[in-house]
């Protein structure tokens, strides 16, 4: 789970209280195919931009943007990242998600000032991209700080054609 606090960081801080996959498939690949497949040239320099951006030669590369092409015909693709330590893409699938954020920064605002249903949209496509959105809501716990749950499952066929979202 701590592999994942890095993918929200520039953008909703560290304050992530859960973030439970039920995992169905982590497949990796070597900086050099990525680079290949994303820019079509050959990168012998490849660096870390983030925790989620190669930088092939000169060029930022998105790592999801990647495994969203490499993994067209997974229907559980949910979010991929940069192992440091292995020097690979990992393209992370998953038919469920359960993430909860506590709201307690300035920056935090604005995640968690809107409705609980677009926040948790903003989350999905960073964590669990081709997953339905079941749950979402946003309370006060017992120390009067808000927390937005978010609840992603993949769905049957027929309830995403009925809507019973």
């Amino acid at each position: 789970m701590h592999v994942f606090l890095f993918l929200l960081s520039f953008s909703v801080g560290a304050h992530i209280i859960q973030d439970d996959v039920a995992t169905t498939d982590k497949i990796e690949f070597a900086f050099q195919r990525v680079c290949q497949k994303m820019v079509n040239h050959e990168s012998p320099l490849i660096e870390i931009s983030s925790g989620t951006i190669l930088d092939c030669m000169g060029r930022k590369v998105s790592v999801s943007d990647f495994c969203d092409k490499e993994l067209a015909h997974d229907p559980y693709y949910i979010r991929a990242y940069i192992d440091r330590d292995k020097k690979k893409v990992i393209c992370h699938s998953g038919n469920k998600v359960l993430f909860r954020y506590l709201c307690v920064k300035l920056k935090d605002r604005k995640l968690c000032s809107q409705e609980a249903k677009l926040s948790c949209s903003t989350i999905q496509k960073k964590l669990a991209r081709r997953l339905d959105l079941v749950h979402s809501s946003i309370i006060n716990n017992d120390k009067g700080i808000k927390q937005l749950s978010c609840f992603f499952e993949s769905l049957p066929l027929a309830e995403k054609a009925h809507g019973s979202l």
